[in-house]
């Protein structure tokens, strides 16, 4: 009987150490997920704004005229309503799908007419509706917008302007500079030397004999790094002009606070950086010492696959960890959201797109040919599931990217466990060492391109040289090794994030560690890992990253104490010694079953006095009852490894 309640105490005092119990139901808000395939949904079009005007129009009209809100007049506002969330479901859905046609076809200028098209209309359309739905705030029907919305919306609304004339311009020539850019890096720029005029498919249709084709390629490729960093040094000047049309002495501080939404600053990523430095990068040196080109060669062999053969590889991980997510996989494949199979004229680009019409998403990527290509698969598959499962307008989302990637980046690090079923136990390993080595790099790339920005938009008159040297210097500071005489590195014009997403890099760090910090968890708790993971995925991108970090349980990685924590179970998991996470877990579980623990306790105890006095009135009763190194080539004559391809961390 002792013993009895004394494993009773030891399971309550288990239950307050933290373990979780999986989550009842459906995890994720209903939606409806209209059953069209990709090839249904082509070919991408203009989108005509008529009816989208009309409603907005009407709108107007219904809210200035102010009168009761009772009556025909409020169905007809919410009619309206719903006409415009509507009708800009499909603008958004065209315009994505419209970005999907210019990277496969590798920027055509057809399809690239109608997606600049298209990108022209955005930040104007969207505008225009939120000027009509500031009247409606300030209407008898506002609550239609808090209905819908969230409360609060029609209030943040109210005083709405909107963008000015000079702002749109300046968007609409920012949008043309990156495309600009695209072209840059996907042909190329002629270049005149050995008597003629030399493009990248000339010199590989012609492939002149001995040092000729080097030389030629290398002015090919010093003239495109110049052309690409001059187009930046245009860019930087007119983001620098665009942040102060908004109010903001720095495009640096613009873009974290207005593009990106973050509950963190610039002041708070500098401590981050130099943690990243200290901790992270011996680590990473450590874990390389323990990949091959050998091993990594051999990896790659084992994983080529088509598009299709890597999705049946995928698919039993996926929907052994959740069955909704399973769904979400298998209604990708029925209808064939993804595009995914080899291309020579696919963009080196991977993402995944809302497809809101619709009630989905798409994912895009431009594959390697070797390992790469399943942990692309996964990373965009857990930005799929998100974006599948969201039931949050674009009109009214704040996007943290800072929280979507820890989505794909930790289910890239769990994925890993799944490895040595794909590719035997010793190549099983290589892909985790090579998954992790990638995530440490997210950090320190993420860092280091952040440092990078920061200091250019700090500084807009720089010129291409000291950009080049400035960018050389810095990643020293990060492992970059050079050699002796070089002063100079423009390979920063190859990463598209510094034209096409300034100041996106750090999101990588961020979002990196807190993957590492899921991923320990997971290795010390199965169980509540996939918990803690499945209910991260099933947050709004809304919620800013500090804050839904705090809302499951995971480190704040601006808090001097939890990069150096990491790093020590980081290091324990490179030694072969079992991670312990000390505990930590979603709060809210372990807030509940807590309380059940207390009230468990309470009972045990109440039990074990009952039971104490009644064995010292009955002696008889008594005695009854005792009974997870980067990407490495050889550079053969290989259809896969074709030149200028992503890094692992740009995806």
């Amino acid at each position: 009987m002792w013993k009895k309640h004394l494993l009773c105490l030891l399971l309550a005092a288990a239950l307050l150490a933290g373990l979780t119990v999986p989550a009842l139901g459906k995890r994720y808000p209903e939606k409806e997920h209209l059953p069209v395939d990709y090839a249904g949904m082509l070919p991408v079009t203009g989108f005509d704004e008529t009816a989208l005007t009309e409603a907005l129009e009407e709108l107007e009209r219904i809210c200035q005229k102010n009168t009761s809100s009772k009556g025909q007049a409020r169905d007809r506002v919410r009619e309206l309503y719903d006409r415009i969330l509507s009708e800009m479901n499909v603008f958004i859905t065209k315009q994505a799908l419209s970005g999907v046609q210019y990277d496969a076809g590798g920027g055509a200028p057809e399809d690239a007419a109608l997606y600049l098209e298209l990108s022209g209309q955005w930040s104007r359309l969207f505008d225009r509706c939120y000027q009509a739905f500031a009247l409606l705030a300030a209407s008898p029907y506002r609550e239609v917008l808090d209905d819908s919305a969230g409360e609060g919306t029609a209030r943040s609304l109210l005083g709405y302007e909107g963008a000015t004339e000079d702002q749109s311009a300046l968007w609409g020539r920012e949008d043309r500079l990156v495309q600009e850019y695209d072209q840059i890096i996907s042909k190329g720029v002629p270049v005149e030397t050995e008597g003629r005029t030399w493009t990248w498919e000339d010199l590989e249709a012609v492939r002149p004999e001995g040092e000729a084709y080097w030389e030629i390629a290398s002015a090919l490729e010093d003239a495109r790094s110049r052309a690409a960093g001059e187009l930046y040094r245009e860019l930087v000047a007119l983001r620098t002009e665009i942040a102060r049309e908004a109010g903001y002495d720095s495009y640096a501080d613009y873009a974290y606070w207005a593009q990106y939404n973050r509950d963190y600053t610039l002041e708070d990523a500098a401590p981050l950086r130099e943690a990243a430095k200290e901790y992270i990068l011996p680590l990473q040196l450590q874990l390389s010492e323990r990949l091959t080109d050998q091993d990594i060669r051999a990896l790659d062999i084992r994983s080529r696959r088509s598009g299709e053969e890597l999705l049946d590889s995928v698919g039993p991980f996926i929907r052994d960890f959740d069955r909704e997510m399973g769904e979400a996989f298998d209604f990708m494949r029925a209808h064939h959201l993804y595009d995914i199979e080899f291309s020579p004229e696919k963009l080196p680009t991977s993402y995944t797109l809302a497809l809101p019409a619709y009630g989905s998403a798409f994912i895009f990527l431009s594959p390697y040919g070797n390992y790469q290509d399943y942990s692309d698969l996964v990373h965009e598959f857990g930005h799929f599931n998100e974006t599948f499962y969201c039931a949050q307008h674009e009109l009214w989302a704040d996007f943290n990217i800072d929280v979507g990637e820890i989505d794909s980046q930790a289910l890239e690090l769990i994925f890993t466990g799944y490895a040595g079923e794909l590719f035997g136990e010793r190549y099983g390993q290589v892909y985790q060492d090579l998954i992790l080595y990638n995530i440490l790099d997210s950090v320190l790339e993420g860092c280091l391109y952040d440092e990078f920005q920061a200091a250019v938009y700090e500084n807009p008159e720089l010129s291409l040289e000291e950009l080049n040297r400035l960018f050389k210097e810095l990643s020293e500071e990060y492992g970059y090794a050079y050699e002796d005489g070089v002063e100079e590195d423009a390979s920063w014009v190859e990463v598209s994030h510094n034209f096409q997403n300034p100041l996106y890099f750090i999101s990588y760090a961020t979002s990196a560690l807190a993957a590492l910090d899921l991923w320990f968890l997971y290795l010390d708790s199965p169980r509540q890992g996939r918990e803690v993971y499945l209910d991260l995925s099933a947050l709004s991108l809304s919620r800013p990253y500090r804050e839904a970090v705090e809302a499951v349980g995971l480190g704040d990685v601006f808090e001097p104490e939890t990069v150096p924590a990491l790093a020590e179970m980081l290091e324990a998991h490179l030694n072969g010694e079992p991670v312990s996470r000390g505990g930590r877990g979603h709060p809210t579980a372990l807030a509940v079953m807590k309380v059940l623990a207390v009230v468990y306790i309470l009972f045990c105890l109440v039990w074990i006095v009952r039971c104490s006095r009644f064995l010292s009135r009955n002696k008889a009763w008594g005695q009854v009852s005792r009974s997870s190194k980067p990407r490495q080539t050889d550079g053969s004559e290989d259809p896969w490894a074709l030149p200028d391809k992503k890094p692992p961390w740009e995806l």
